[in-house]
């Protein structure tokens, strides 16, 4: 764990004296418009020098002649400049490899965008920014994009009724497409042209039940501002806390909503617990839990029951989870000292606990996003992070 501290600190650029470059990573499932946004990437004049990490290479972008060379003056292939300065290049030859090459020359871009295959676990892609350290002290996790087909999402979502489009309906892509949507940071809506308003309405929903902190965005042709998608910071400890401060409490649905209060014999240990809409077959739900007013918790502990969460599925099959909690002073601090609160940032195995000391709430909150999630585990588990007294 103590390895991954560099990779994974997206709040400041700085590491060990040198400024990393953020990379984000693009996800989506076939068709939902990846290519036609990285060809907007690379051709288009928009200022942005950004590299482009494509899964397969693609004779449509319209690259000149192989740009980098090796010590001994060999070309490198598969590495291109594009006519608005933006580079491109496979990684059929494996994602850390073509990033070592790339970065022996950072001064020509400023940022990075790894594309996912369609099928791709967005989880795997980004453990690779945060286990490896020598890749973490150059580069860092900027955020998670997800491109949504909105036609034919309600479709491979599994939401979309059988006889309203029998040609669209059981694609067989609904447990790649919301494990995408689960890690997102970015949800971008795409083709939202030809679909009725109605439709548009539910797809946002949808999305949004799944994700309810990922910022969504609608496009056509996957043209969205570079500025939305590139920078986002999104494993910054204040962005984060924020983003957790603001969520609402989730809508009750027959069946699925929640109100739990469990006790565990202690005058603290209260936990309100609020559960998210089911989405689909496959079970994709957000748990959202709320500490009781003014209650700290350990931060060691938290960090074990995460582990435990994560690493072993206690509590079934987390994809993303985000939180703010608030613990006491640290050692030797006077007691009555404001409260110091702690940022939880975690996709897949890979957690972060950070002090966000500008942070203020009095209210810890922990949100999780996946599959099977088993409530009463997470708020027992929530519970017994309690600081002692």
């Amino acid at each position: 764990y103590g390895a991954l501290q560099c990779g994974m600190e997206a709040s400041s650029q700085e590491c060990v004296g040198e400024t990393r470059i953020p990379v984000t990573v693009l996800t989506g499932v076939l068709g939902a418009g990846k290519t036609t946004l990285l060809r907007h990437i690379l051709e288009k004049p928009h200022g942005y020098r950004v590299a482009v990490i494509q899964n397969e290479f693609s004779e449509e972008m319209g690259m000149e002649a192989p740009l980098f060379t090796d010590a001994k003056g060999d070309t490198i292939k598969d590495v291109y400049e594009l006519p608005n300065g933006c580079l491109c290049c496979s990684a059929k030859d494996g994602l850390i490899g073509m990033l070592d090459v790339l970065l022996e020359q950072k001064d020509r871009f400023d940022y990075v965008l790894v594309e996912a295959t369609g099928i791709a676990d967005p989880e795997a892609v980004c453990e690779v920014f945060w286990v490896d350290e020598g890749l973490g002290s150059r580069v860092y996790l900027d955020g998670v994009l997800s491109l949504v087909d909105s036609y034919n999402m309600l479709s491979y979502l599994g939401k979309r009724k059988a006889d309203e489009d029998s040609k669209t309906t059981s694609l067989g892509l609904e447990a790649e497409a919301l494990k995408q949507v689960a890690c997102a940071d970015v949800l971008i809506l795409n083709k939202v042209d030809p679909v009725s308003e109605t439709e548009r309405t539910r797809a946002a929903a949808t999305l949004r039940d799944i994700n309810p902190t990922a910022r969504l965005l609608e496009s056509r042709f996957a043209e969205v501002p570079l500025g939305d998608i590139l920078g986002l910071q999104a494993f910054d400890k204040d962005r984060l806390a924020a983003s957790v401060l603001s969520l609402p409490a989730f809508e009750e649905e027959s069946g699925h909503g929640h109100d739990g209060h469990l006790h565990d014999g202690h005058s603290h240990g209260y936990c309100d617990c609020e559960v998210g809409k089911l989405t689909g077959a496959h079970g994709i739900e957000s748990v959202l839990l709320h500490g009781e007013d003014d209650a700290l918790y350990d931060p060691d502990k938290v960090r074990s029951w995460l582990a435990d969460v994560l690493w072993e599925g206690t509590a079934g099959f987390v994809y993303r989870c985000k939180g703010l909690f608030r613990g006491p002073p640290d050692d030797g601090e006077d007691a009555k000292k404001r409260t110091v609160s702690h940022a939880v940032q975690g996709v897949g195995k890979i957690f972060e606990i950070e002090e966000a000391s500008t942070a203020m709430t009095t209210k810890s909150k922990m949100l999780f996003i996946g599959r099977g999630l088993k409530r009463d585990v997470l708020v027992a588990g929530l519970i017994g992070c309690l600081v002692s007294t």
